[in-house]
């Protein structure tokens, strides 16, 4: 069990008669974000789908979304985000194998459960208009229990909203196996600065073409609509838009182009993205955000590739 009582102390409410999930001592997880206007911008980004993931580790939270097993995203808040962060230990038998790890598994969950996330971001909005100074916290009692989404906003009237969001059973994740060894291609990028490119791409366009080559052009963008009309740029390895770039052998592979659009939704706060490709044409996505000085929020996304190999033989010949 955790310690409340500096919890109260340092909380965002003070009231307990407020507080839905009853008998404060049960608390088994408390974060506190002093401003959570980054956090949720984040989660709207990622909501494509009603349903996600979130997985409470001594490491910070993880919210994780699928959707048709082709696209899946990963908000990283990294416990540095938040200005106060506990969580109790997990309750299960230990064997003398586990006795002798080290604390590597800090990132390894203590729990997790479902969540609608747009029935969570519609109540983070409620705070959100303006330019008012914002803080929310977040408490949980263990398996089964809801969600408790403390907000305030600090202004003259200082106001205070409680919000009691219904957990679920959580979702099989997909683990998508990105070994170093199949990867092909790594790239880092800076963020604002692809995004203003992508931003310029026909947005009716319904497929996206990525080639990668440790030979010129190096990084090739191409876009195609339903017509099989074709937008492109290409990037250079010595391009000041790329801050690394590395390729061990030329790849093509062609995406559906929704799932770049959902992916733009969290670009627009990059500032550093890193791309990979493996052998199978999965595509990742890394992206950093920052959060405040002293703390960054990542997101990280895997798009599976079309299965259309004609396409992705004979799609386009460079001169």
């Amino acid at each position: 069990m955790l310690n409340t009582k500096p919890l109260l102390e340092r909380g965002v409410l003070l009231n307990r008669k407020m507080l839905t999930q009853s008998q404060f001592s049960q608390i088994q997880f408390s974060a506190v974000l002093n401003n959570y206007t980054m956090f949720y911008n984040v989660a709207k980004a990622i909501s494509f789908v009603d349903h996600a993931t979130v997985q409470l580790s001594a490491d910070g939270v993880k919210v994780v979304v699928e959707d048709c097993k082709s696209v899946q995203a990963t908000a990283y808040i990294t416990k540095a985000c938040f200005s106060d962060y506990q969580i109790g230990q997990r309750k299960r038998k230990s064997t003398a194998m586990e006795d002798d790890r080290e604390d590597a598994d800090d990132n390894e969950p203590l729990t997790s459960f479902g969540l609608n996330l747009k029935v969570f971001t519609d109540c983070l909005s409620m705070f959100m208009d303006g330019d008012y100074d914002s803080s929310m916290k977040m408490l949980h009692k263990g398996e089964g229990a809801p969600l408790v989404v403390i907000l305030e906003r600090r202004c003259e009237d200082d106001l205070i909203t409680e919000c009691s969001v219904r957990t679920m059973e959580a979702q099989d994740i997909l683990d998508f196996d990105f070994e170093e060894e199949h990867v092909c291609s790594k790239v880092s990028i800076k963020g604002q600065e692809f995004f203003a490119l992508l931003s310029e791409m026909d947005r009716n366009s319904s497929e996206v073409e990525l080639f990668l080559s440790p030979d010129a052009p190096h990084f090739k963008f191409s876009t195609f609509d339903e017509l099989g009309s074709e937008s492109s740029f290409e990037i250079t390895n010595s391009s000041d838009m790329l801050i690394s770039f590395h390729s061990t052998e030329t790849t093509t592979n062609r995406y559906q182009f929704a799932h770049f659009k959902l992916v733009m939704k969290t670009l627009a706060f990059a500032s550093k993205i890193a791309l990979r490709t493996n052998k199978e044409g999965l595509l990742g996505l890394q992206v950093m955000i920052e959060n405040s000085e002293n703390s960054n929020i990542f997101v990280e996304y895997f798009v599976m590739p079309l299965c259309d190999v004609e396409a992705n033989e004979t799609s386009i010949t460079y001169d």
